[in-house]
């Protein structure tokens, strides 16, 4: 199993990374980007389960692009390795303005039909 996790570069806790991690196989991959916050938890969290992780970085492509949007890009591409569940966490997810990255990457995976489980806490 693929997941990809993502979410706020500020998250700070690594409990509901930890609940959700607990419940996958033990053959899981963890695809997660390359920021602070959830992305860094994420790999913290993973290794300790065993799984694979697949840090993934924004490109130089990313960046020409989607100029000032590169993590566009990042979410297109990680999505595109066949990700089979998507986690992401975001305390602002759905409020206006608010978690841009996060809900770019629910609605991609959402319009490929991947499983997405948003938490907010």
């Amino acid at each position: 199993m693929r997941v990809l996790i993502t979410g706020s570069t500020s998250w700070e806790s690594q409990v509901a990374i930890r609940r959700e991690l607990a419940q996958l196989p033990s053959d899981t991959i963890v695809v997660t980007g390359d920021t602070p916050g959830i992305d860094a938890h994420a790999k913290v969290v993973a290794l300790e389960f065993g799984f694979a992780v697949e840090a993934m970085k924004k490109t130089n492509a990313d960046y020409r692009a989607f100029p000032g949007e590169v993590w566009k890009g990042l979410n297109v591409r990680m999505l595109a390795t066949g990700i089979n569940l998507v986690l992401a966490f975001h305390a602002d997810y759905g409020k206006p303005g608010c978690a841009r990255g996060t809900h770019h990457a629910v609605e991609l995976a959402e319009q490929a039909q991947i499983p997405v489980k948003i938490f907010t806490q």
